[in-house]
């Protein structure tokens, strides 16, 4: 289905094709239709990667071109979302969609100065794209009123469960006009989801795009190895093949600060994304990543949901995830919308259970292969074996905390020699 086929006004068709749309993903072309011809709530479960922002902002732009009251300066339209990275990428893909047009649209979420997006307010907006907590803040703080908003969207509602927001959501239901439309988004389907659902949405419209469809545009490879050598074989792989950019997954904060050291002790380019950075440094990370100003992306599994990475080749999970379904999301990062990428997991044998539980969740077994020279027994690069060789080092002792023990023992000392 092409957008022009859409009945949508001519300046939201400029806007998309400025954006380079032609034809619409297969979530589009069921969920714009059913929202354009009815105002009945929606549930629905697809894929990351399948066009699920224009498959719900199409239909709420063209409802606000549609009436009267789009310069009264309320929010009408909320898009709840659990993270900083994408609440900022859906408000700058719906602002680029209504580009042609008068509609106003506000991005506002925690870690970044309140007062902008306060002043932002005052001046009156139509789409209000939140986290739940900064959203809350305006509230209670600044007085953001939302009794005119007709349209909820929830997106990435499994994770806005696994993040505990859901009484979040109610509460910013009881807050809207008393007849609100909610479409609901989520990349799993779960007896959870399910029940929240069931919660919020007053007998909703369901629709299931399969994750079979996109899992085929992703090409997935395992490598096992020692655990030591993954930094090696991904620093080696990278330069050999002049790669340009990559997407690295690891579990926790400080395995990024470290792997991303030694990328750079190898002459890589790299930036960092967790959550101990600033807003203002994850933003810097992720921009310079999209312009190509660094090579590798070294992030956690808050880089997992939602963020839109046009074209992106490789994505390389270091680390397994530690959660089973944050693997699909993960390597979700590429192959998107239609187009061709590629998967690797670096895994050492230890972790070959961990893969066997994806295997299962994902329903597919996947290809193990060991890279040559790192296969498992072949021996060591010599700088592997000389810090295998080398004695460990004594435990250090702050030499402060040596000066207040001797300092302690002295005035012991002291005290006995008075006592005589």
């Amino acid at each position: 289905m092409n957008i022009d086929s859409l009945n949508i006004a001519p300046l939201l068709i400029e806007g998309l094709t400025a954006c380079q749309y032609q034809s619409l993903t297969d979530v589009q072309q069921v969920v714009v239709p059913f929202a354009l011809s009815n105002n009945d709530d929606l549930g629905v479960c697809a894929p990351t990667g399948t066009g699920k922002t224009a498959a719900f902002a199409i239909p709420l732009l063209q409802q606000l071109l549609a009436s009267d009251d789009v310069d009264n300066g309320a929010v009408k339209v909320l898009i709840m979302t659990p993270t900083r990275e994408l609440a900022i990428q859906i408000g700058e893909n719906i602002e680029q969609y209504a580009q042609f047009t008068d509609i106003k649209v506000l991005t506002v979420y925690g870690g970044s100065n309140i007062n902008p997006q306060r002043k932002a307010l005052a001046k009156g907006i139509d789409i209000l794209v939140a986290t739940p907590g900064r959203l809350f803040d305006l509230c209670s703080q600044y007085g953001l009123q939302l009794d005119q908003v007709t349209q909820l969207v929830i997106d990435e509602a499994d994770r806005m469960l696994d993040m505990g927001f859901v009484k979040d959501i109610q509460k910013a239901k009881r807050l809207l006009a008393p007849q609100h439309r909610t479409m609901l988004f989520s990349a799993t389907f779960t007896e959870q989801i399910n029940a929240l659902a069931n919660t919020m949405l007053a007998q909703p419209k369901w629709i299931n795009v399969s994750a079979k469809a996109g899992a085929a545009k992703i090409d997935e490879q395992v490598f096992l190895l020692d655990k030591r050598r993954k930094s090696e074989f991904l620093a080696e792989t990278v330069g050999r093949q002049n790669l340009q950019q990559v997407m690295v997954f690891v579990n926790s904060k400080e395995s990024a600060e470290l792997l991303a050291h030694e990328l750079l002790l190898d002459g890589l380019s790299c930036a960092v994304l967790h959550g101990d950075k600033t807003q203002g440094s994850r933003n810097r990370s992720l921009a310079d990543f999209k312009a190509g100003k660094v090579k590798l992306l070294v992030a956690t599994d808050i880089a997992a949901r939602g963020i839109d990475i046009q074209n992106l080749p490789l994505v390389v999970n270091y680390e397994l995830p530690e959660e089973i379904e944050d693997y699909t999301h993960r390597i979700g990062r590429t192959g998107r919308a239609g187009n061709q990428g590629q998967a690797w997991s670096l895994i050492s044998p230890i972790e070959r259970q961990q893969l066997h539980l994806i295997e299962q969740d994902i329903e597919r077994q996947l290809s193990v292969s060991s890279p040559a020279g790192y296969e498992i027994g072949a021996p060591l690069p010599e700088r592997y074996r000389e810090l295998m060789t080398k004695k460990p080092k004594k435990l250090f002792t702050p030499k402060k905390y040596e000066h207040k023990k001797k300092t302690s023992a002295s005035r012991q000392g002291k005290w006995q020699k008075k006592s005589k």
